[in-house]
């Protein structure tokens, strides 16, 4: 166990570090005869699959935890120095650049029939990213704030970047590796298992952020994201992918450009979708600077950090037991409903609060989670709904390129909000979220494969 004390430059974390990958790599090769036995035992491929699915969705769930992207980054970020801006501009690295990058990638990844390599190799390098960010932040005292920013904004994106190989392949993999009467069943597993992870995991990232003082707890957080992220990418490795053929409709980047308008005019219910995801998409970005606002009401502690977090993850864990009957009862549309209103309602209530106490301020990030889990939940399984095996790799390419609000959004509103000020820029996404509404009962389900 380190000391809060700990000086910086001294060894005791790098004579730390072989114990705890060699720690990892027990864990790994122990873990490693459960996959190759899961490969023997299920001879129904889609079986495998949704266990090895599964596999990867738990562990992934314990990194979220530890670089949750509304509340560990921009509390890092201002714990570092850094303001509305900075958070701004690390938001628009973390969920524009895989929007981007979808578009730049997806052309490319659409042709192959095979996606499995990039899938891995995107996770490979998320692992070294998040590792090389918890080495860096251990010298955090000896460099410079600006230099360290930049650093984690250059690692960031290299994370996010590589989350663009992983996105879109994983969505296609997905829809095309399972049956279609297992997709319903497996996002609403998915979440419930992935919430059992983040209680498991949101009680020791609040101990860690209230125990340990900047930077180590940061550290630990990050060095722990990535260990839990190597282990997560040895489920993807038990997937056997089944060989599909693409269309062959698009070829290169600027052939997907000129495909867009024809596709939306033969898919109405991916125009709606689009639509839907640009006007939710503000709220979905303006999350992390919650955080940056309850600063300058209740400051900004490890532990606070570490309650915001838990509170957000109870929220995603308790509302599991809601969107599961949802779904049953109204599909993927009625969980992006409640979510919708989730949405609209959050920014009114944290200018609604924030003179109220910390405990009750906390509710903020209680709706958050309801928020984010109806998200998680719902958008993926809808378009996997509305797009077929042969285009859904182009088609979430084309949802990514088009989804400029998440891209542009969050470096829009850090400046708005340091010239408006935070009510006129809450109180307009809120109007926004709720025109979103309009929008869903378009999206009609047609995908058989």
């Amino acid at each position: 166990m380190l000391p809060r004390d700990l000086p910086p430059g001294c060894g005791v974390f790098f004579a730390y570090i072989p114990t705890l990958f060699r720690r990892i790599l027990c864990f790994t090769l122990m873990i490693s005869p459960v996959l190759v036995f899961m490969k023997v035992l299920f001879v129904d491929v889609t079986q495998r699959n949704y266990y090895a699915f599964q596999w990867h969705a738990i562990f992934f769930a314990l990194t979220v935890t530890f670089t949750e992207i509304n509340t560990v980054l921009p509390s890092l970020i201002v714990k570092v120095g850094g303001g509305t801006i900075q958070i701004g501009l690390l938001t628009a690295i973390m969920v524009g650049t895989p929007i981007i990058g979808q578009l730049l990638f997806a052309s490319y990844l659409h042709m192959q029939p095979r996606k499995r390599g990039f899938l891995l190799l995107g996770v490979g390098l998320r692992v070294t990213a998040l590792a090389t960010v918890a080495l860096i932040l251990f010298a955090a005292d000896t460099i410079a704030p600006q230099t360290l920013i930049s650093l984690v904004f250059v690692l960031m994106f290299v994370f996010a970047l590589s989350g663009t190989f992983a996105g879109v392949s994983y969505t296609d993999i997905l829809g095309k590796s399972l049956a279609v009467e297992q997709r319903s069943r497996f996002f609403v597993s998915r979440q419930v298992l992935t919430s059992v992870a983040f209680l498991i995991s949101a009680p020791v990232s609040r101990w860690i952020l209230g125990y340990y003082a900047y930077p180590y707890n940061y550290v630990w957080m990050f060095g722990l994201a990535a260990g839990l992220l190597f282990i997560a990418f040895w489920g993807f490795w038990a997937i056997d992918e089944p060989e599909v053929q693409p269309s062959r409709e698009a070829f290169s980047f600027l052939q997907v450009l000129r495909a867009i308008p024809q596709h939306l005019r033969d898919n109405p219910p991916l125009l709606r979708y689009i639509l839907m995801t640009n006007l939710t998409g503000f709220g979905l970005t303006l999350m992390p600077f919650y955080v940056a606002y309850a600063s300058q009401h209740y400051g900004l502690t490890g532990e606070q950090i570490g309650n915001y977090l838990m509170v957000q993850i109870v929220g995603m864990g308790l509302s599991n037991f809601i969107w599961v009957r949802v779904v049953k009862k109204f599909g993927f549309r009625g969980v992006i409903h409640g979510c919708i209103i989730c949405g609209t309602l959050l920014p009114i209530l944290v200018l609604a609060l924030s003179g109220m106490s910390l405990g009750v301020f906390l509710t903020v990030f209680f709706l958050m989670g309801i928020a984010i889990s109806a998200r998680k939940i719902a958008f993926e399984g809808l378009l996997i709904e509305i797009t077929t095996n042969t285009n859904r790799a182009l088609h979430k390419g084309i949802v990514g390129a088009t989804s400029l609000t998440s891209a542009l959004f969050p470096l829009v509103a850090g400046g708005l909000i340091l010239w408006v000020g935070y009510v006129p820029v809450f109180l307009l996404v809120s109007i926004l979220v709720a025109a979103a509404w309009f929008s869903v009962s378009g999206i009609v389900s047609t995908s058989h494969v």
